[in-house]
């Protein structure tokens, strides 16, 4: 399952648990972009990771590198594996929904309703002991 958040300086951060097989990188995307960023983890990510979406640590590669967002646009950030065996449920977010969170904490797919997807915001801590079950 992919998450999105915001550090301590405001900088965007993705987080990848996986509860089966692997992801090796994300892409975020929206409707008139399909590839913005895209970032490929150095190994196999098999339990939990997170990076800053603008400036990825050692090892990690940024292809292309994160586009400027706009305001009032859906993204859409989702896990994948290079041999397209896998991936990670997405999560969609904008920029105002995402200035709503505070830091140490993680929006992401929670399941289905009437009205689509539903998303909800959990602690990190949270996220990773709890991600598994909502698609489970």
């Amino acid at each position: 399952m992919a998450g999105i958040g915001v550090d301590a300086g405001g900088r965007i951060v993705g987080y990848l648990r996986v509860c089966s097989h692997h992801v090796d990188g994300a892409t975020l995307y929206h409707e008139q972009e399909d590839h913005l960023g895209s970032w490929t983890a150095p190994n196999h990510v098999t339990d939990f990771t997170s990076w800053t979406l603008g400036s990825p640590p050692s090892g990690w590669k940024a292809d292309p590198p994160l586009a400027g967002l706009l305001p009032a646009t859906d993204y859409t950030l989702y896990g994948w594996t290079s041999d397209n065996s896998s991936s990670a449920a997405g999560v969609s977010f904008t920029l105002e929904k995402l200035s709503t969170l505070t830091p140490d904490h993680v929006m992401h797919w929670s399941g289905t309703n009437s009205g689509g997807d539903v998303y909800k915001v959990d602690s990190v801590e949270e996220f990773r002991r709890s991600a598994c079950a909502a698609i489970r």
